[in-house]
């Protein structure tokens, strides 16, 4: 008789139950995630109290909280740390004084020229300046790792969950199944070890599969482990995803 492949787990609860202290760090108020994956966390932290996504809280206020979680004296750390980001609506992203993108730059030129909608180039440029603010907060997300790094050995990931249409191949802003710009997503690693091998940093990384490699990172044992889905293992195998949509190439 074949034996049965391993269950599906969340790696917040393989960290902790490998004894790291785990922490979930949230600025969405949304019930469903914190109970399907907060909840795993021993220390969770909530600081925006308006559900849905026209809420204003805006990504520096988990700062105070990241800050608290990283002095924290426990040997081995987990600390996940989930973003508005740049969801719509993208005008409540950054702050009212932030400096804004215009209609003037080679981007909203492009657009012009492919027949983009008027509401649709405003848009973007709300988008644009939303990841120019979210860029900040991650700055200095970072710099607070790299601060604690001295205490041992730190890795610091950025990924996002989705990626966002907003004018790149249609009339559309938001999610977007039919065109690869809804999945494209930016992966972002740093480690205080020193840079990674080319032959990883070449590679086309999926999201779905990010757990294998945070398994690793992490240095857990489990037995659904599978090294041809870590990116970071030399048995790595990059297979494409079956998407709703062709992607002529993954590598960009």
């Amino acid at each position: 008789m074949n034996a049965q492949p391993p269950a599906a787990q969340d790696v917040l609860a393989l960290a902790r139950a490998a004894g790291y202290e785990v922490h979930w760090i949230s600025n969405h108020d949304d019930l469903a995630i914190q109970q399907r994956h907060g909840a795993l966390a021993q220390e969770q932290a909530y600081p925006n109290h308006t559900p849905g996504r026209a809420s204003k809280s805006l990504d520096e206020v988990v700062l105070p909280y990241v800050e608290q979680a990283l002095a924290r004296g426990a040997k081995h750390k987990l600390v996940v740390v989930h973003l508005l980001g740049a969801h719509p609506h993208y005008s409540a992203r950054f702050p009212e004084s932030f400096e804004k993108f215009g209609d003037n730059d080679a981007v909203a030129q492009q657009m012009r020229e492919q027949g983009r909608w008027p509401w649709i180039r405003h848009l973007r440029h709300d988008y644009d300046t939303s990841l120019r603010y979210h860029d900040q907060v991650l700055s200095r997300l970072l710099t607070l790792t790299q601060a604690q790094a001295s205490k041992g050995p730190a890795t610091w990931i950025m990924v996002s969950d989705h990626g966002q249409e907003v004018g790149h191949q249609r009339n559309h802003t938001g999610h977007s199944p039919s065109t690869p710009a809804g999945y494209r997503i930016p992966l972002v690693v740093w480690r205080d070890r020193g840079l990674w091998p080319e032959a990883i940093t070449q590679q086309p990384v999926r999201g779905d599969w990010l757990g294998m490699t945070l398994v690793s990172l992490l240095g857990l044992e489990w037995s659904g482990y599978d090294p041809s889905r870590d990116v970071t293992h030399p048995l790595y195998q990059w297979q494409p995803p079956a998407l709703a949509t062709a992607v002529p190439d993954f590598r960009h």
